[in-house]
């Protein structure tokens, strides 16, 4: 049976691997390809599936925990993972036995799955001008995606394309087919190795298996929402902690005390520490808030698997993650702001590399912008909307748009970043 200790046995000496590199990769640039295979050698990147098919069978409570401690090793890590996991959640959920069986052995077998969704300068949020189109016995996918976290590391990806005005398809294209280009573009001041830049879809074939298609703005009984953003807390939680680790590293090594003579040694000083403390309980109040966001995720995934999920326990696991976005991105901003108040001018140097907790920190919560979570979630206890309804509300109002000549086809999709 997974535990959380045995998981922690397992995994712990890979973290500390990983994050004895980071912050050198961060101040060279280097892409954490060697940092990735140690996570598909260690069997992380199977944690969620279950044993039966050769994975880990860890529940959503257990894997968020090592994945925030992840994110204090290297943050950029989990996001670059975030559309892997997000995808064997939703095979996890598979109506279809053949297909559950299919990619679930694959992913535990070490196959790695990129996310290429969103389009860059699109008219609306909804515009897909990536096209799949019939060709044979199969399909022929041609388009332009922009934020294509974690595809520069992986085997295959998975994106979404136009069928017609009214469908979409999600792809499925290994990495190094004929027609795919993959791009490292992404130039973000924060979350800068997650591989996130533009894809190229040239004319890919693609069989008819891995072409699933679905009508337009249907989002009702699905939790992948809110595991996608669930990952951004995990990974939010996780910066808090590194900043905490990082300000009672720089504090100890400090040997003396310009602005507070009586306390010759940093460490002994009321006020340092008292700076330390506030960010001590930031991180962890940001930490307990995600674990429990984790439990009404773990609550919603367990109960689709055996078929017993309701529409309030997908509402309660939107609302959980919407709720603790607010509170977690301001904690751990907040956290990572003061750090800067233990050390003077000296902690802003580049050997420290303090400042890439705030950069990154800010990156992640500029996602998904919180003031659209915080109004669905009062919509839902005011008014009893489900969170779920925007997806449907945005589609809507695009047709409408279209009526009147304004518009564009467009797909729904999570902001993939």
């Amino acid at each position: 049976m997974t535990t959380d200790a045995r998981l922690t046995e397992r995994f712990a000496p890979v973290f500390a691997e990983i994050a004895a590199g980071a912050l050198d990769r961060e101040a060279d640039r280097v892409l954490p390809a060697e940092a990735v295979e140690l996570l598909r050698e260690s069997g992380f990147t199977r944690i969620r599936v279950p044993e039966q098919y050769g994975g880990l069978g860890a529940t959503v409570p257990q894997f968020v925990r090592q994945l925030i401690a992840l994110a204090e090793a290297d943050s950029n890590l989990p996001q670059l993972l975030r559309g892997h996991f997000a995808f064997v959640e939703s095979r996890l959920s598979h109506p279809e036995a053949a297909v559950r069986e299919r990619w679930l052995r694959a992913v535990a077998a070490g196959e790695i799955i990129g996310n290429a969704q969103s389009e860059n300068g699109s008219s609306s949020f909804w515009t897909n001008t990536t096209a799949v189109t019939p060709d044979g016995d199969g399909w022929s996918l041609s388009g332009r995606k922009f934020y294509s976290t974690g595809s520069l590391f992986a085997d295959w990806i998975h994106t979404s394309a136009a069928v017609d005005a009214d469908r979409t398809a999600n792809v499925l294209i290994p990495s190094g087919a004929p027609g795919v280009e993959r791009i490292d573009d992404w130039d973000g001041f924060g979350q800068r190795l997650t591989g996130s830049g533009t894809t190229v879809f040239d004319g890919v074939p693609v069989p008819d298996e891995d072409v699933e298609i679905h009508p337009n703005g249907e989002f009702s009984g699905t939790y992948l929402l809110a595991v996608l953003q669930l990952n951004h807390l995990a990974t939010l939680a996780g910066i808090g902690q590194a900043a905490v680790r990082d300000a009672v590293a720089f504090v100890r090594q400090r040997s003396r005390n310009l602005i507070n003579p009586r306390y010759p040694r940093p460490a002994a000083d009321p006020q340092i520490q008292q700076v330390v403390g506030r960010i001590a309980s930031a991180s962890f109040a940001a930490t307990a808030t995600t674990l429990a966001a984790a439990d009404a995720v773990g609550e919603i995934a367990d109960a689709v698997v055996a078929g017993t999920a309701t529409a309030e326990l997908f509402d309660a696991a939107d609302v959980a993650v919407f709720s603790a976005q607010t509170a977690v991105a301001d904690l751990v901003l907040g956290a990572a702001t003061e750090l800067f108040e233990v050390g003077g001018a000296s902690a802003v140097t580049d050997r420290f590399g303090l400042d890439r907790h705030w950069r990154n920190a800010r990156t992640l919560a500029s996602h998904n912008p919180a003031i659209y979570r915080q109004t669905l979630v009062g919509d839902y206890l005011l008014n009893g909307r489900p969170p779920s309804s925007w997806a449907a509300d945005s589609w809507a109002a695009v047709r409408e748009s279209e009526a009147v000549g304004a518009g564009v086809p467009a797909t729904a999709k999570e902001g993939d970043r």
